[in-house]
């Protein structure tokens, strides 16, 4: 049967392997970006973890805990603008972070395992910052983010139990 095939014959055969390889190469590559992809959002994770877990970073995080637990929002506002950025570097990092995190940017799972902990404390000793920012701004948008991922963790912890 192969002797019988014209040369318009091999022709068509050898088109339809390469366009089968073709969509086979197509495939590979949609794997390979997917992969890429993937690898890219739990290397984020990990870059923030690293950034959390410094000596540096534990002890901001301790003296802003301290701080709101002994200070309200009138004693914030009479802080230096330098003073009050120097406090507002851990909350904007945290929203940073929600924002790639509700984006899809990070990868959620490792981000529960990695970061739950600090979203979530520092979210409760930021509620005075966020309610007294929202009140006077007039505004639920500022730290919208980081509710957001607040919740979304609530949400998946509960889901694992």
């Amino acid at each position: 049967m192969v002797a019988v095939l014209s040369l318009d014959g091999w022709g068509d055969i050898a088109q339809f392997v390469i366009a089968i390889s073709a969509v086979v190469a197509l495939f590979g590559a949609a794997a390979q970006l997917r992969q890429s992809r993937t690898s890219a959002r739990r290397s984020r994770v990990y870059e923030y973890a690293d950034r959390f877990n410094t000596r540096v970073m534990l002890r901001r995080a301790t003296d802003y805990r301290a701080y709101w637990d002994e200070h309200d929002f009138a004693d914030f506002r009479a802080l230096s603008d330098r003073e009050q950025l120097d406090r507002l570097l851990l909350p904007n990092l945290i929203e940073e972070i929600a924002y790639l995190y509700n984006r899809k940017l990070l990868d959620r799972r490792v981000a529960v395992d990695l970061l739950r902990v600090y979203v979530e404390r520092m979210w409760e000793a930021s509620r005075p910052l966020i309610d007294d920012v929202r009140k006077q701004e007039e505004s639920p948008v500022f730290y919208s983010e980081w509710e957001r991922m607040y919740e979304d963790i609530r949400v998946r912890m509960e889901r694992r139990k």
